[in-house]
């Protein structure tokens, strides 16, 4: 069977198990029960993130609640998170579809991996290790530890393949130097870095570093983690495009865009029975590439996340909505700030803390700043350096606004 009337039959498929959601059933009346082609797919509405927090918990969910086995979430400052819900069947699709991207980067069964990156409820060390282990690989999922503990067990297990966000990258290796800890002595050979956007540049920097050669890998809590990957030629992203249907969007008018032009991408899942996903907008711009890469894969390919419709900032791997945090950061200071506040966030990933800049009513109330570091960390998980400053500081600008994100080169 082509790979066209293969993915035909899966969206089919999922267009009818979706409509079993409150969600979908509601949202897709009217709309075609099969199609025939492919392409009919954009004539149906978007998904937005939005709508599934409005959903929360069990409005999207498409099969009995007993059929799950297992909950993720989506990332976010306020307000309900989106939902992963996946049930015995999407864990076994998703390992075996996952585990094509891992093969890719050379992971076999005597492969040592380290993940240095947030288990719990987020999806991307959880579903890459099972999919890790489905190849027979070895995991140590250390999650988040101090680097002294990391360097250790890299050192302890004879670690080959390491996983973490670009700032971590940084860090671990200025921690490795400044213990005076020879490259030598561990056994790495290649990285995988996630969850942050970053240039080419900011990649050959960390492999002359390490020493490693360094892979993308793109995927979203909604969807599934993972779902893109970067072959050993690295001339963009193969999408897992038997497992989840890719299209690229104006972000402004939501026409279909043709093959290398730049938009919106829009992911619809092909194998996720609990919660599946049509057109849902990801609020990543990137573009799908034309041609076939050197490797001989027929998959299709974007080119590497460039930035967010929205602007979101990507700090240590979670997603953060600015508007989002300044709104819950009124409500935790309430009338004790003025409004005007900044967030400022390094362009370069070395050496770096996200600042909070706030103004006090009262200048000797510097107790709340400690109040509002801790709170935002128990929601965010990332520790804000929280100042107090002038409000003289906030300038106003076009249209008599104040830059709310700056982002800054900290030495």
């Amino acid at each position: 069977m082509s790979k066209n009337k293969t993915q035909l039959n899966l969206l089919n498929k999922t267009l009818n198990i979706a409509r079993n959601s409150k969600f979908y059933k509601s949202k897709l009346q009217g709309f075609p029960l099969e199609l025939k082609n492919i392409l009919e797919l954009q004539n149906f509405p978007f998904t937005t993130k939005k709508e599934l927090r409005d959903c929360y918990p069990f409005g999207a969910l498409a099969v009995p609640i007993n059929d799950v086995v297992e909950l993720h979430t989506s990332s976010g400052t306020t307000g309900k998170a989106a939902l992963s819900f996946l049930t015995k069947e999407d864990l076994k699709n998703s390992s075996k579809a996952i585990a094509k991207a891992w093969k890719c980067f050379g992971i076999t069964k005597s492969s040592r991996v380290q993940f240095m990156m947030s288990y719990g409820l987020f999806s991307g060390a959880t579903l890459n290790t099972y999919a890790i282990q489905e190849l027979g690989g070895f995991v140590v999922p250390a999650g988040i530890q101090s680097a002294e503990k990391q360097i250790q067990m890299m050192l302890d297990f004879k670690i080959d393949t390491i996983v973490g966000t670009v700032g971590y990258y940084f860090y671990l290796f200025d921690y490795i130097k400044e213990k005076q800890i020879p490259l030598e002595q561990f056994s790495l050979k290649c990285g995988i870095m996630a969850g942050e956007i970053y240039s080419d540049k900011v990649r050959s920097e960390i492999e002359r570093k390490f020493k490693i050669k360094i892979f993308d890998h793109y995927g979203l809590c909604e969807v599934n983690t993972g779902i893109a990957y970067e072959c050993e030629f690295r001339t963009g992203l193969h999408f897992l495009d038997n497992y989840v249907l890719p299209e690229i969007i104006d972000p402004e008018n939501g026409k279909v865009l043709p093959v290398d032009n730049e938009g919106e991408l829009v992911l619809t899942t092909l194998k996720k029975n609990a919660l599946p996903l049509i057109r849902y907008r990801t609020g990543d711009i990137t573009s799908i590439k034309s041609g076939r890469c050197p490797c001989g894969r027929s998959s299709i390919r974007i080119n590497r996340i460039k930035r967010r419709v929205d602007d979101i900032i990507f700090i240590k791997g979670i997603k953060i909505d600015p508007y989002e945090l300044k709104e819950y950061l009124l409500e935790i200071a309430g009338d004790n700030i003025f409004s005007d506040i900044k967030i400022r966030v390094g362009n370069s990933f070395e050496n770096y803390s996200p600042e909070i800049l706030v103004s006090l009513k009262n200048p000797s109330s510097t107790n709340l700043l400690s109040v509002i570091q801790k709170t935002l960390k128990e929601k965010t998980l990332l520790t804000f350096d929280v100042k107090h400053i002038s409000r003289d500081y906030f300038q106003r600008g076009e249209n008599n606004k104040v830059k709310f994100v700056e982002y800054v080169d900290k030495k």
